[in-house]
């Protein structure tokens, strides 16, 4: 039996001491052998330090930077440092279950040279829990239609958080995390471009992923101009067909985005240089007429895991 290959999981953090304590506890109890944890402090932040300290375990590694990078540095400097040949991304404020890593290895597709490996996950909201991704994705699936062509009405489709993924350090070595407004989303595009890569969903229940922190997407995001400024940076690297359900789907079903002059924006630059799916449109016609608290309370009625709040 060929020896296992070493996975190295590299987690950004700074000031959240306890939440990073959590994610790098799940980290280490993976029933995967060959791991190690690489946890890069963005910043001065002596709590933090502190904190890790007191694992001492000599699977962990823990750089401290004097000066902020950001998410996208501090993971590719986790990268750059890595002994594994696979790297697998946590963020702090995540965790995930014992045999996340061991699935997702041993459900590597054969004859796919830099396969993604993502997972569903429990999403934790303040309106309740859910798994999600409901629909997987496959290597027959091109990435930028799988992240944004929706089949269905309701978010929580399609999901590949950056906290899911395992990766080849030679596949992040080729194409590192960019320095982005949505540097997951955006790394996942780039990577579709290249021959060979392809993004696989395991279907079992292994990350728990909380939206109650201060992280940033496409959901949260406040400042419509700069999420419709990065759709349209990323357009060249989509498919007709995902562009416009970017913007009809993703971007244009946010409090943001209910401004009249906004939906002229978004309707006219998805018509013109999209393809759009008759249920993209008719997603946007909803996210029009329907408030979105109302909406968001009829997917938690649809959608909710067993046992939400």
């Amino acid at each position: 039996m060929a020896p296992q290959e070493m996975v190295t999981v590299v987690i950004p953090t700074r000031n959240r001491p306890d939440m990073v304590a959590r994610a790098v506890e799940s980290a280490l109890g993976q029933t995967y052998a060959p791991l190690e944890v690489v946890v890069v402090i963005d910043g001065p932040d002596p709590a933090t330090e502190e904190r890790l300290r007191a694992f001492g375990d000599p699977r962990l590694t823990v750089i401290a930077l004097e000066q902020n990078r950001g998410a996208a540095g501090a993971r590719n400097l986790g990268v750059e440092r890595a002994k594994g040949a696979w790297i697998a991304f946590l963020d702090d404020d995540d965790e995930w279950m014992p045999g996340k890593i061991a699935l997702q290895m041993a459900a590597r597709p054969p004859g796919v040279r830099y396969p993604i490996m993502s997972c569903r996950c429990k999403v934790v909201t303040a309106r309740g829990d859910f798994e999600w991704p409901r629909r997987l994705c496959t290597p027959r699936d091109r990435i930028g239609d799988y992240l944004f062509v929706r089949h269905g009405l309701f978010k929580g489709e399609t999901f590949a958080p950056t906290t899911t993924l395992l990766a080849p350090k030679a596949l992040l070595q080729r194409q590192p995390i960019p320095k982005s407004a949505f540097d997951d989303w955006e790394w996942l595009i780039s990577c579709g471009q290249i021959e060979g890569c392809a993004l696989v969903t395991v279907p079992e229940v292994l990350a728990i992923h909380y939206t109650e922190s201060d992280r940033i997407t496409l959901s949260t995001c406040h400042n419509i101009d700069m999420a419709l400024n990065w759709a349209e940076s990323v357009r060249p690297r989509l498919s007709p067909r995902a562009y416009a359900s970017l913007l009809l789907q993703a971007t244009g079903g946010e409090q943001a985005a209910r401004t009249p002059a906004v939906r002229k924006r978004i309707l006219k630059s998805a018509l013109r240089d999209g393809a759009p799916t008759p249920m993209a449109l008719t997603t946007f016609l909803m996210h029009s007429l329907m408030p979105v608290g109302l909406r968001r309370r009829l997917r938690q009625a649809i959608f909710s895991a067993p046992g939400a709040a």
